[in-house]
């Protein structure tokens, strides 16, 4: 598996709810007055896509994290210190 956090797998599954907020005004359930659980069917669909998206990047995080992205991000956090370290102390010398 890829600890890239953008690999094709995770992009696609956060996909899924991205497509049905876009989409929404494109179904026909949405443009007529119809109600679900006595609510405007946009509301329900748009309520449910949310809900969609925060398990959708639930998923994503979590099988960056199986797959090694703790240890990808603790690196990167200690390259970022380090540069930011080096780039003080050059700066510290020219003043």
């Amino acid at each position: 598996m890829s600890t890239t956090l953008a690999s094709p797998k995770r992009l696609a599954i956060a996909a899924v709810p991205v497509v049905g907020i876009v989409l929404t005004p494109l179904f026909p359930f949405i443009s007529t007055p119809t109600f679900w659980l006595g609510l405007p069917a946009a509301v329900v669909w748009m309520s449910a896509m949310v809900i969609l998206a925060v398990v959708a990047l639930q998923i994503v995080e979590r099988s960056y994290l199986r797959e090694g992205g703790a240890d990808l991000d603790r690196l990167e956090q200690e390259r970022d210190a380090a540069r930011r370290a080096t780039q003080d102390a050059a700066e510290g010398e020219g003043h």
